[in-house]
């Protein structure tokens, strides 16, 4: 019969004074997915690898009223506008493509 197996002292959730004990073993964790961390068994933090994190930044969305776009993203639209109403449209390789 096998030796049973120690649970690790970090979970996908772990309480605060768990990460200040293993901080090793906690933020090589946190490289391999994200680590919520509880304090009083409430969520409060995650840790996560820089680079999780840099991915999720850039997938960041802004909403704006239309009297607050900025001008280059005005632009932008507009040009993405003209692309759909105008009945000929050149596509990246250069084809012409007519609808």
């Amino acid at each position: 019969m096998p030796a049973p197996t120690r649970p690790s002292a970090v979970s996908a959730t772990t309480p605060a004074h768990q990460v200040q004990r293993n901080w090793g073993e906690v933020s090589d964790r946190a490289l391999r997915e994200p680590l919520v961390i509880t304090a009083k068994g409430r969520p409060r933090h995650v840790l996560m690898a820089y680079d999780e994190y840099q991915r999720l930044k850039a997938r960041d969305r802004r909403a704006y009223r239309i009297e607050n776009l900025p001008d280059d993203l005005a632009a932008e639209l507009e040009a993405g506008l003209d692309d759909l109403w105008n009945p000929e449209t050149v596509a990246a390789d250069g084809d012409t493509i007519v609808r």
